[in-house]
């Protein structure tokens, strides 16, 4: 109940923080549920890398996706859909934020990167998302409305929260 009566911006933070959460849900959910995602040994992750990765302005990301993603797709399938489903649960909860927003920045800029680039307004989004997730870990953002808040309170020198 503290948490509200405090004079903080961290409040409006926390409504941030939980609608960008929904979103990441939102865009996993048919992923790990829909099945077409990962199912056929991640074809569908593999053709949409190859596709962007013409486009990638970094030569050693471009060769990362072309030389290590591409050719094991079916297993980052699964680390992009159960990751933007872990990073979402974790933002909506607040539940260690520094840790999972550092995950979701690098998530974000990969498919900035590899993806996104050439295309304005996902790459917008995109560089939306990755500034949000900088801002989440410098202000430990699940403090507020959040179960780090809680942690935060059970251990107060740990840097996780």
């Amino acid at each position: 109940m503290d948490t509200f009566h405090q004079k903080s911006w961290l409040g409006y933070l926390a409504i941030v923080r939980i609608f960008v959460g929904t979103q990441f849900v939102q865009a996993a959910w048919p992923k790990v549920f829909g099945g077409h995602f990962l199912s056929g040994q991640g074809r569908g992750l593999g053709e949409q890398l190859l596709a962007g990765a013409a486009k990638d302005p970094l030569l050693w990301h471009r060769a990362f996706i072309i030389d290590f993603v591409a050719p094991n797709a079916h297993f980052f399938s699964y680390l992009v859909a159960f990751g933007e489903l872990a990073i979402g649960i974790s933002l909506i909860t607040g539940c260690l934020m520094r840790v999972s927003s550092s995950f979701g920045a690098l998530h974000n800029a990969n498919i900035y990167l590899a993806i996104a680039y050439a295309n304005g307004a996902q790459a917008n989004f995109n560089r939306l998302l990755i500034v949000l997730h900088i801002v989440f870990v410098c202000a430990s953002a699940g403090r507020v409305l959040g179960i780090d808040g809680l942690l935060a309170k059970r251990f107060p020198r740990s840097p996780l929260f």
